[in-house]
C-alpha cells in the first residue's frame, strides 16, 4: 500500500478504513481465468466480498455473480448484474427465494428435497421455470484446508440420498428443470494437483447423479477453493500449470462436449486488492508483556477468528509512518472491551509509537463482513475502492440499531 495513498485516504475519511484497489482485482480475474479451461465459467462468491466495487470490476472482466441472500443480491445488482446470477445457500427462506425470482434469477443450487420443494413452490406462484444444480455432498475427502464436502456437512445432498431408489420421483416437481449439478469441496485448496483432483471428483459425481436421477447434466459447478494468502504479506500462490492440468480432467469426462463446466471464486479474486489501514493509539507495558493498542480488532478483521473458532497465524503490519530500527514482541489488540480483541499474540515486529499508521495486506476477503461489527457498536470503516492513485468510490455499511415503528 503507497503511505502518500494512505495519508490521503485517512485524512479523508478517517482511521481505521479498508482500501480496495480495483487494478488488482481486474488482474486476479484475468489471472483466474486464463487458467481454466476454454468456455469455462467463472463465478464470484459475494461472500468473500459483497462490496458493490469490487463486483463491478469482477463483472466487467466477464466474472458471473453467485449470491445467496437479498443483501447480496442488492449488492449484485448495485454493481450492474443483471439476471445472469446463481442463488445458492443451504437455509434459502421462501422470501428470499421469491425476492430473488422476482428479480429475474432463474439459476438456483439446491441442497435438500425441502430446499426443492419451497423453490418449486415459489416458481409455480410466479408462473416461471426455474433451472436447478443439485449441490451434492460426494463420500470423497477433499485436499482442502476447510472442507465443505466428503465429510458429514450441512451443504447439499448427501449422494447417497441422491443415488437412492425413489429419489428421482421427490425431484421431479412443477416449476423446475434440473440442469446440472454442484459440487463445492472447500476453501484454500493447496496446490494444482489438488485443485484437478477436486475437479475431476465432481465432474464423476456428475456424471453419478444425472444418470441416477435422469436428468439432462447440462452444467457442472466444480466449485473451486483457489487459494490466498489472508491478512499477511506471505507468498501468492503458485497456480501455473492449472489450465492444463483441468484440460486433462475435463476431456477426460464423458460430459465433455456436452454440457459447461463452471467454477467459483471469492477468496482468490478479491482478497489481494484489499488493505486495512490502522492507527496505533497506544503501546503499554503489562509485566513482561507489550501491547500495541490499534483502533480496528476482531469488529473489522475476522471475527470468527477473534472468538477462537479459527486459530489466527500471525499478520502482517506494515508501518507506513516510519521505518525503525530492532525488534519487539507484542500483542496486537484492538480498542473493544474484552480479552478476545487480539489480532496477534507473541508478534515480533519493528518498533511502533502511537500515531503510527499500520497496513494489513491481503483482507479484500472474509474482512468487514465476516466481522463482529455490532459488538460495543463501534462506527463501521469506510470501505475505498481506488485505482492507481485516485479515489474511485467510498461506500459506508452502517451497523446501528434503527427503531422500525419510529417511537
Amino acid at each position: 500500500m503507497d503511505a502518500e495513498l494512505a495519508r490521503k485516504l485517512i485524512a479523508a475519511h478517517g482511521s481505521p478504513l479498508f482500501a480496495h484497489d480495483l487494478e488488482t482485482v481486474a488482474r486476479r480475474a484475468t489471472e483466474l481465468q486464463a487458467g481454466l479451461p476454454e468456455g469455462a465459467r467463472l463465478y464470484y462468491s459475494f461472500k468473500a466480498n459483497p462490496l458493490p466495487a469490487i463486483a463491478r470490476e469482477l463483472r466487467l472482466a466477464g466474472v458471473r455473480a453467485e449470491i445467496t441472500s437479498a443483501g447480496e443480491l442488492m449488492a449484485a445488482q448495485n454493481a450492474g448484474f443483471e439476471t445472469d446470477m446463481v442463488l445458492g445457500g443451504p437455509g434459502k427462506t421462501e422470501k428470499v427465494i421469491e425476492t430473488a425470482i422476482s428479480q429475474g434469477v432463474r439459476m438456483f443450487s439446491c441442497e435438500s428435497f425441502t430446499d426443492a420443494a419451497r423453490i418449486s413452490k415459489r416458481a409455480q406462484q410466479a408462473g416461471v421455470e426455474v433451472s436447478v444444480m443439485l449441490r451434492v455432498n460426494p463420500a470423497q475427502a477433499p485436499d482442502a484446508r476447510l472442507a465443505m464436502s466428503g465429510v458429514e456437512s450441512q451443504f447439499g445432498f448427501d449422494e447417497a440420498l441422491l443415488l437412492a431408489a425413489g429419489a428421482a420421483g421427490r425431484l421431479k416437481l412443477p416449476g423446475l428443470k434440473l440442469c446440472g449439478v454442484h459440487v463445492y469441496f472447500g476453501t484454500q485448496v493447496a496446490s494444482v494437483e489438488a485443485l484437478a483432483k477436486n475437479t475431476q471428483c465432481a465432474l464423476e459425481t456428475a456424471v453419478r447423479v444425472s444418470e441416477t436421477v435422469g436428468f439432462e447434466c447440462e452444467v457442472i459447478n466444480a466449485g473451486g477453493g483457489f487459494p490466498w494468502p489472508y491478512a499477511s504479506d506471505a507468498s501468492a500462490p503458485d497456480l501455473s500449470g492449472l489450465r492444463e492440468a483441468l484440460d486433462a480432467v475435463w476431456k477426460a469426462s464423458p460430459l465433455h462436449g456436452k454440457a459447461r463446466l463452471c467454477f467459483e471464486s471469492g477468496r482468490y479474486l478479491s482478497a489481494s486488492s484489499g488493505t486495512l489501514l490502522t492507527t496505533v493509539l497506544d503501546v503499554k507495558q503489562a509485566g513482561k508483556k507489550t501491547f500495541v493498542v490499534l483502533d480496528t480488532g476482531i469488529h473489522h478483521l475476522g471475527g470468527m477468528s477473534g472468538l477462537g473458532r479459527i486459530p489466527r497465524a500471525t499478520i502482517t503490519l506494515q508501518n507506513l509512518t516510519a521505518q525503525r530500527e530492532g525488534e519487539i514482541v507484542v500483542d496486537v489488540v484492538g480498542p473493544l472491551c474484552s480479552p478476545l480483541d487480539s489480532l496477534a499474540r507473541g508478534q515480533k515486529m519493528a518498533p511502533v509509537e502511537v500515531g503510527d499508521v499500520l497496513a494489513v495486506p491481503n483482507v479484500g476477503a472474509y474482512g468487514l463482513t465476516a466481522s463482529l461489527l455490532g459488538f460495543l457498536s463501534h462506527e463501521t470503516p469506510a470501505e475505498v475502492a481506488y485505482r492507481g492513485q485516485e479515489e474511485v468510490e467510498t461506500w459506508y455499511l452502517p451497523c446501528w440499531h434503527t427503531n422500525l415503528r419510529g417511537l
